[in-house]
């Protein structure tokens, strides 16, 4: 059986990342991160924040 993913709170996600609780929400409303919405508590999947992260890094130049 298949592992349940380690689910994170908007206040969770904002505190891991070092932004403003706002900030989570825009990322969740715009869809840039994918979310669960569990009753009518929204929660983020680790590993879905975590290819976020890989998609926005710009790598060095050299």
């Amino acid at each position: 059986m298949d592992q349940p993913p380690e689910l994170l709170t908007i206040d969770e996600v904002a505190e891991w990342l070092r932004v403003s609780v706002p900030s989570v929400r825009r990322l969740q409303q715009g869809r840039y991160i994918p979310f669960i919405k569990i009753g009518g508590s929204v929660r983020f999947a680790k590993e879905d924040v975590v290819q976020y992260l890989k998609k926005m890094r710009i790598e060095a130049m050299r």
